[in-house]
């Protein structure tokens, strides 16, 4: 198995959670709220929630705090694909496709003969 480039694994997850970050701020701003509002919300803190939407977390986060700030946006529980398929939009917008399908992409290609020729 070849190794992953983890420069391109790196990148592309720092830019999804700034992509991320930046889409939370933008619904919440087109709610017309605060950050207070939000953090009213959401039950999380006000800190933590700027350190969210500007990337500076330092630590990991759970996934709960997450589904709790993107179901006061109103994404329900059915619709919390649609939220993480534009943060995947504007992360692939900015870096490109990320970095195991192009891989796998590379993968497929040289086992067909370094083509995408089909069999005659």
């Amino acid at each position: 198995m070849r190794p992953r480039n983890n420069a391109a694994m790196q990148r592309y997850r720092e830019e999804y959670h700034r992509c991320c970050g930046d889409l939370v701020r933008q619904l919440r701003t087109e709610k017309g709220w605060s950050l207070a509002d939000f953090s009213r919300e959401t039950g999380i803190s006000v800190p933590w929630l700027r350190k969210f939407e500007e990337n500076r977390l330092t630590t990991n986060y759970s996934m709960r705090l997450q589904m709790q700030m993107v179901q006061a946006l109103g994404f329900g529980v059915m619709e919390i694909h649609q939220f993480y398929k534009r943060v995947d939009e504007m992360t692939e917008t900015s870096v490109g496709p990320p970095p195991w399908l192009i891989n796998n992409k590379k993968e497929r290609t040289s086992k067909m003969g370094g083509s995408d020729r089909g069999s005659s």
